[in-house]
C-alpha cells in the first residue's frame, strides 16, 4: 500500500511537471502569435514591437529585454507582421513604373494627377506619368489569378524531402515572393492549375527573372506536344504546338521580365499575343483547343522565375471586339469596348476625353483596364518596401513611424504615403548594409524560443544589471528580461580554455536533483547534511535532501566530464535523440551521418578523431584525446539515454521488497552495483547498508553513489518548490563553465572579475567571468536534467497469469 501511494504522487508530479512546460510554450506561442519579428540580414530574429523610428535606425521593444532596442537599419532584413484578416475592399489595382503596386478608389482627377483614397492609404495624389497599370480589382469575368501562389495547387511535402534543423521543411520547389506571387530557384520547377478552357479567353501574363532574361515554358495545358506553349528558345520567345513553331521576338540580354497578352477564339481558332500596350506581336489561325489535362502550366528553364501576373478571363461569346490602335491611350471596357483618351472622375461622373477633346461619359463600374502606352517599367531600388497579402507592395524611404503606420517617401507621390500596420505581412529592407551584417567572428550567441542573436553578452555595466546583451547593429545594450527563458553562449575566443580550478585538488563532484554540477572534494555525509569544498562555494555544509549524487572516482574533473559527456554522446548516435543549441530536437532523418557508418565505435571515434556531419551542414569535429565538453557541451545534451541491463536490474525492485524500496545504489570502480542505504562517510571509507547488513568500503573502490529513491524523484522533479525555499527567486541564472560545471544562483555583484552571487541552496558563490560559457535566463526547471535523472526506483513487473483461475 505504501508503494502505491509513492507511485500515484510520483505520477501526480510527474503529470504536473510534464504539463508545465507545455503550458508555458503554448503561453509564449500565444503571446508570440500577437507580435511583430524583427529580422538580421545574417538570420537572427526577435519577436517584438515596431516602435517610433526614422530612416536610419529601428527602435524595437522586445519581451526578452527590459530596455528598448536601437539597431542600425543596414544590419536588419525585416520587419515580419502577424497574420490579420483586413482586407482591401476598394475597386482599382493600381502598378507604377517603379513597381509600387496598391489598392484603391479613384476620388478625383485633373490633366496630369488622379486623387486615389483607401483604407490603408488615406487620399494621396498621383501623377498620371507615374501609372503604369489601372484595372478593375473583382472582374466578373475572372477565372483564375495566378498571380498568388494560395492559388495554385501545389503537391503535396514529399514525406523523404530533407528536414532543416528544429522541424523545419527545406524549401519547396515553388514559395511566396514578399508579394504572395509564386516563385522558384529550381531548373525544371513546375506549377499547374486544373482548368477547362472556356471558348473564348484572355491571358494577362508577367513573368520575371532576377539575374537574366526568363528561361520558361507557358502552356495551356500538361500534354506539351497537345497543348498551346509559349515559351523561351536561347534568345528567341517562340510559341509552339505539335509541328507548328512560330517566333514571337528577339529576347534581348538585358531583358528581365515579359508582359504580354493572349487573346484566344477557340470559335475561329485566332489566336494573338500582344505587348502590354496592345501592339500585336503574332496572329495565328487555325490554332487548335486544349483539352487533355488542360490548365496553366508553367515551367521554369533558368535560374529563378517568378509569375508576376497569370490572370485569366472569360470572353463572353456575344462580346464585341473591334481593332485596337495600340499607339493611344484608351479604356477598355468590360463589354469588349475601347475606348481612346484620358480617363477624368469628377465627384460622381466619370468620362473619357479623346484627343479631340470630345467626352464620352462612362460608368466607372463598367471599366475593365486603363492603358497608357508611353508608360514604361523601370524597377527603382528603394531603401524599404511594405507588403501587403494581397500582393500590394510601396517602396520608398521611412519618413517616420508611428505604433500604427509608417511614412513611406515613393518615387510615385510628392508627399509621404501614411500607411497604416493593419493587414500588413512585411517591411523588408531593400538597400544592402555591411558586406558582413554587422557579424563578427567572435560574437557570442542568445538562443529563445523564436530563433537567436548575435551579439556580445556584458559584464560589470555599473549600473547594477550585471548582465546586458549588445545585438550585432545595437547603438548600446541593453538589459535582459529574466522572466523570459533564454540562453546566452559565449564565443570559445573569449571564454577561457584553462580550468578555473584545481582539479587535481578538487577531485569529487555533488551532483544536486536541480541538475547543477559541482567540482568539490567530498568530505563528510549523513542523513542530513554532505561536508564539502568546492572552489566556487563559500560554504563547507549543504542539507543532503538537494543531493542526487555523490561522484568519489580517482579521475580529475576533466577526465569525469569526458566520461560523462563520453556516455551522452554514445546516446546521441545510438538513439538519435539531441537536444540542440536552440532548444529543438532533431529526428532519426537529422541526425549525423558519420564519417566511419552508423555503427561506428564510439571510443575509436574519440581516440583517432573524426567528424559527424548534422542536417544543418555543421561538423563536430573530435580530435584524439579531446575533451568531449568542448564539443558535446556546445552542441546538445541527450535527455533520457536508455539504461543498460545492468542498471535497469539494479533499479528494479523484487515484489517481495516492493513497500521497503532501497534508497542508494553504489557503483564500484570495477562497474559492479549494489542496493542499500549510505549511512556516511568519513573522508576515507563509505558506510553503506544492504540488505540489512552494514560494512565499509575505501573510497578508492567506490565510482559513486547515487541516490534512487522515490521521494528523490519527486524532488527532482518540483525542484525548489518541493524543498520550500522562499528565498528562490525570479532572478536567478543557471551558468554551465568552461568545465562543464552547473551552478544556479542569483548575480548580487561584479568584483575583481568574478561574478558574486547566492544561491537558495548553498548560499554565496563566486564564479571567474572568464570561465562562463553558458548562461541561462529565465525558467530554468527545463534548462538541465540532472546526470542521474534516471537513476529511479521501479518495482518489478506483476506476473501476468492470463485469465486461468
Amino acid at each position: 500500500m505504501q508503494w502505491n501511494q509513492k507511485l500515484r504522487l510520483v505520477a501526480a508530479v510527474a503529470l504536473a511537471v510534464l504539463c508545465t512546460p507545455i503550458i508555458q510554450a503554448q503561453q509564449i506561442e500565444i503571446l508570440q502569435s500577437d507580435m511583430q519579428t524583427l529580422r538580421w540580414k545574417n538570420g537572427d530574429v526577435l519577436p517584438g514591437k515596431l516602435l517610433e523610428s526614422t530612416s536610419d535606425v529601428i527602435h524595437w521593444s522586445s519581451p526578452y529585454f527590459s530596455d528598448d532596442l536601437v539597431i542600425d537599419i543596414g544590419v536588419l532584413d525585416s520587419v515580419v507582421f502577424p497574420k490579420q484578416s483586413a482586407p482591401a475592399m476598394e475597386m482599382f489595382r493600381v502598378g507604377t513604373v517603379s513597381g509600387d503596386i496598391w489598392i484603391a478608389d479613384i476620388d478625383d482627377s485633373d490633366g496630369d494627377t488622379f486623387l486615389f483614397s483607401s483604407e490603408r492609404h488615406g487620399q494621396f495624389r498621383v501623377n498620371r506619368e507615374a501609372i503604369y497599370t489601372l484595372e478593375r480589382r473583382m472582374h466578373p469575368n475572372l477565372i483564375f489569378d495566378g498571380s498568388q501562389l494560395t492559388n495554385w495547387e501545389l503537391p503535396t511535402q514529399d514525406a523523404n524531402q530533407p528536414m532543416l534543423p528544429f522541424g523545419r521543411n527545406a524549401l519547396p520547389d515553388w514559395y511566396a515572393d514578399r508579394g504572395g506571387h509564386p516563385r522558384t530557384d529550381k531548373v525544371k520547377a513546375k506549377i499547374f492549375h486544373a482548368l477547362d478552357w472556356p471558348q473564348r479567353f484572355e491571358i494577362d501574363l508577367e513573368l520575371a527573372s532576377a539575374t537574366r532574361p526568363p528561361g520558361f515554358v507557358f502552356a495551356l495545358g500538361k500534354n506539351l506536344y497537345e497543348a498551346l506553349r509559349l515559351e523561351t528558345w536561347v534568345n528567341e520567345l517562340v510559341v509552339v504546338q505539335g509541328t507548328l513553331f512560330e517566333p514571337v521576338l528577339t529576347i534581348q540580354p538585358d531583358r528581365r521580365n515579359f508582359r504580354l497578352r493572349l487573346s484566344y477564339n477557340g470559335g475561329t481558332g485566332v489566336l494573338e499575343v500582344l505587348d502590354f500596350a496592345g501592339n500585336v506581336l503574332l496572329k495565328l489561325d487555325e490554332i487548335g483547343q486544349t483539352v487533355k489535362e488542360s490548365g496553366p502550366y508553367v515551367y521554369n528553364r533558368g535560374q529563378n522565375l517568378t509569375v508576376r501576373r497569370l490572370r485569366i478571363y472569360r470572353q463572353p461569346i456575344g462580346s464585341t471586339k473591334q481593332q485596337v490602335d495600340s499607339s493611344k491611350p484608351r479604356v477598355h471596357l468590360m463589354n469588349g469596348q475601347v475606348v481612346y483618351g484620358k480617363l477624368f472622375v469628377k465627384k460622381e461622373i466619370t468620362y473619357v476625353l479623346d484627343e479631340d477633346g470630345n467626352r464620352h461619359d462612362i460608368n466607372i463600374q463598367h471599366i475593365d483596364r486603363v492603358v497608357q502606352p508611353s508608360a514604361e517599367f523601370g524597377e527603382i531600388e528603394q531603401p524599404v518596401a511594405l507588403t501587403y497579402p494581397d500582393g500590394a507592395v510601396l517602396r520608398g524611404k521611412i519618413a517616420l513611424v508611428n505604433p500604427d503606420s509608417l511614412f513611406l517617401q515613393t518615387a510615385f507621390s510628392n508627399d509621404p504615403i501614411e500607411c497604416v500596420f493593419a493587414g500588413v505581412s512585411l517591411l523588408r529592407v531593400e538597400s544592402s548594409g555591411p558586406k558582413n551584417h554587422g557579424q563578427i567572428e567572435d560574437d557570442d550567441r542568445l538562443f529563445h524560443p523564436s530563433g537567436s542573436l548575435h551579439g556580445r553578452v556584458l559584464f560589470d555595466l555599473g549600473d547594477g544589471s550585471f548582465i546586458r546583451w549588445k545585438p550585432v547593429g545595437a547603438s548600446e545594450a541593453v538589459q535582459l528580461e529574466n522572466i523570459r527563458r533564454a540562453h546566452i553562449e559565449r564565443n570559445n575566443r573569449r571564454a577561457s580554455k584553462t580550468w578555473p580550478f584545481d582539479g587535481s585538488r578538487f577531485r569529487h563532484i555533488l551532483h544536486l536533483k536541480s541538475g547543477e554540477i559541482i567540482p568539490c572534494q567530498i568530505s563528510s555525509y549523513n542523513e542530513t547534511t554532505v561536508g564539502f569544498q568546492s572552489p566556487f562555494i563559500n560554504t563547507h555544509l549543504i542539507d543532503s535532501v538537494y543531493v542526487k549524487a555523490l561522484e568519489f572516482s580517482g579521475r580529475t574533473h576533466a577526465n569525469y566530464t569526458n566520461s560523462h559527456h563520453l556516455t551522452n554522446l554514445k546516446h546521441s548516435i545510438r538513439s538519435y535523440v539531441v537536444l540542440g543549441k536552440e532548444g529543438g530536437r532533431f529526428n532519426h532523418r537529422e541526425v549525423p551521418k558519420i564519417e566511419f557508418g552508423a555503427d561506428v565505435d564510439v571510443e575509436e571515434l574519440l581516440e583517432k578523431g573524426g567528424v559527424i556531419h548534422m542536417a544543418d551542414g555543421k561538423k563536430l569535429e573530435f580530435r584524439p584525446d579531446q575533451n568531449l565538453g568542448e564539443v558535446v557541451r556546445g552542441d546538445g545534451i541527450v535527455k533520457n539515454p536508455k539504461l543498460d541491463v545492468k542498471l535497469e536490474r539494479a533499479l528494479t525492485v523484487p515484489r517481495f521488497n516492493r513497500d521497503t524500496p532501497p534508497d542508494h545504489i553504489l557503483v564500484a570502480e570495477n562497474g559492479d552495483m549494489k542496493r542499500g542505504k549510505l549511512l556516511g562517510f568519513n573522508g576515507e571509507t563509505i558506510q553503506f547498508d544492504s540488505k540489512l547488513r552494514r560494512f565499509s568500503v575505501p573510497i578508492d573502490r567506490v565510482a559513486r553513489v547515487v541516490d534512487i529513491s522515490v521521494n528523490s524523484d519527486q524532488q527532482s522533479a518540483v525542484g525548489k518548490e518541493m524543498f520550500n525555499q522562499p528565498n528562490a527567486t525570479q532572478s536567478e541564472v543557471s551558468i554551465r563553465l568552461t568545465d562543464g560545471s552547473i551552478l544556479i544562483f542569483e548575480p548580487l555583484e561584479i568584483k575583481d572579475d568574478a561574478l558574486l552571487g547566492r544561491s537558495s541552496i548553498y548560499g554565496e558563490i563566486t564564479v571567474p567571468i572568464e570561465s562562463i560559457q553558458h548562461l541561462y535566463l529565465g525558467d530554468t526547471t527545463e534548462t538541465f536534467e540532472a546526470a542521474f535523472a534516471a537513476w529511479v526506483v521501479r518495482p518489478a513487473k506483476e506476473p501476468d497469469f492470463g485469465n486461468k483461475p
